[in-house]
């Protein structure tokens, strides 16, 4: 019969190197957590020695040593005695209701708090622009009427003031809104600390929300970021860049060197507009370069000649939206005579609708209480192009800063929506 898995410990906090996990600890060479097992047996013993707290009930743990396929593997394991109600308990398996009442009713929970803010604590504490900090304390409001508990809450001289908030299990998405619009009203910088993450798995969904609030930075504070910290007198983290659908290797950044948008989510490198705008740029290059060559008589591949001239008008708009006015769709001095035109003739009668949606957000919108707009009201047909339409669905694919409305919403809380599809 095969044995029923068990819990493990997920996670160690190690005097004088911090917070390990057990997948940091796997990936160590033999060498290096053989050292860390003798150390740790070492205190045990009552010698020179490391101290190893688990992280979530604070009871000792020792590194033990398992098989898999003939390979030894280390694994962190409670001494005995320890608290039976750890969710990370590896003896008798506490019910699924202890479990749960021992996570969010508890005191793990804070325990895990309190030495991860005392180990944050420090690091602050060693920059010259430190000036105070308080863990888990009241913060007055001054924008609202209902103030936070930060988990740590920061103060330099010189660069202001700033919050921590760790996660190490689930949080609610509600929550995670309710912490990152309260710092941004108050404008204080809020940072998110994992406790680790495994990016060899599928990453649980309230990290994934709190990393794509940082423009895809995970930040964790494990060994090498508490000894960088420690060497450069601040606070330094370890950054996971999103990349698809996994992460990049992490690389330890500064927090005083992060870029804090209005949002006061700071982050290393975008990796959320970045992306997207390239993606957006890379779908409607092509299309630029035919237009450039496009001799306005037959129509472009795949396209009647109507919805070739659209397409090149469409193209136009955002040109001159963008400052660097061309006419793709016509041999006019300008895009107003090029729409006003076609408007008149009926070609664009069934795209009313659709013209005035994109010049209306685009810097263009004057056109809207001008001779063109006069133009798109009167000439405009009954039956009309809609948003399910192929030369909608074509233009917002194309143009999604003015005619996807998810998109636009999107750069524009990023404070990413470019001045062209930005009307005045």
């Amino acid at each position: 019969m095969a044995r029923k898995p068990q819990r493990i410990v997920e996670a160690a906090l190690i005097e004088g190197i911090g917070p390990v996990t057990a997948q940091d600890l796997v990936a160590m060479p033999e060498d290096t957590w053989g050292l860390l097992r003798d150390r740790i047996t070492d205190r045990r013993q009552g010698n020179d020695g490391l101290l190893a707290k688990c992280l979530a009930c604070d009871s000792h743990v020792y590194i033990k040593t398992a098989r898999r396929r003939g390979v030894s593997l280390p694994l962190f394991a409670h001494y005995s005695g320890s608290d039976p109600r750890c969710p990370w308990h590896h003896g008798r398996n506490a019910t699924p209701d202890d479990v749960r009442a021992a996570q969010y009713g508890g005191r793990q929970e804070s325990d895990f708090h309190r030495l991860m803010c005392e180990q944050v604590a420090a690091l602050v504490a060693l920059d010259p622009r430190y000036v105070r900090h308080t863990m888990a304390e009241y913060l007055p409001p001054t924008e609202t009427a209902h103030g936070r508990f930060p988990d740590v809450y920061v103060e330099w001289e010189g660069f202001g003031t700033f919050a921590v908030e760790f996660q190490m299990s689930g949080t609610f998405q509600t929550e995670i809104s309710a912490r990152c619009k309260h710092y941004e009203r108050e404008g204080v910088p809020l940072l998110w600390i994992l406790f680790g993450i495994d990016t060899k798995v599928q990453v649980q969904q309230s990290f994934l929300d709190v990393i794509r609030r940082h423009r895809g930075n995970a930040f964790v504070l494990d060994p090498p970021a508490v000894s960088a910290s420690k060497k450069q007198h601040t606070l330094v983290l370890s950054c996971y860049l999103r990349n698809g659908d996994g992460f990049d290797p992490p690389q330890l950044v500064r927090f005083d060197e992060l870029i804090i948008p209005r949002s006061k989510l700071p982050y290393h490198e975008d990796r959320i507009v970045a992306p997207l705008l390239a993606d957006i740029e890379q779908r409607r290059r092509p299309w630029f370069n035919s237009l450039a060559k496009w001799d306005h008589e037959g129509p472009l591949p795949g396209l009647d000649r109507p919805q070739s001239l659209l397409m090149a008008a469409a193209f136009s708009i955002v040109a001159a939206a963008n400052g660097k006015e061309r006419n793709y769709a016509s041999a006019h001095p300008n895009i107003r005579a090029m729409l006003n035109t076609y408007l008149h003739a009926g070609t664009f009668g069934g795209y009313t609708d659709l013209l005035t949606r994109l010049i209306a957000n685009t810097t263009m919108a004057g056109l809207l209480n001008a001779r063109v707009g006069e133009h798109l009201r009167r000439y405009r047909s009954d039956v009309q192009a809609d948003e399910r339409s192929q030369e909608w669905l074509m233009l917002r694919h194309l143009l999604p800063e003015a005619l996807d409305p998810v998109v636009r919403e999107e750069l524009r809380y990023l404070d990413a929506l470019p001045a062209w599809a930005s009307p005045k």
